[in-house]
């Protein structure tokens, strides 16, 4: 049985994985060169990762 993380049963949590996918699959259809491209991409990364690092700490 895998183990799962804490963060990893928050609704929040899950709903930023989907919202990531979804994005991924209208980025495709963007070129890479425009400026806010990469901005958009780190941005919807950092949500989860955020919520994941918040959930670990104790204080």
């Amino acid at each position: 049985m895998p183990k799962t993380f804490d963060h990893e049963k928050l609704i929040v949590y899950q709903k930023s994985i989907e919202f990531i996918v979804w994005l991924q699959n209208i980025l495709e259809r963007i070129p890479k060169k425009y400026a806010g491209y990469d901005q958009i991409e780190r941005a919807s990364t950092s949500v989860p990762l955020n919520i994941a690092e918040g959930n670990g700490k104790f204080t």
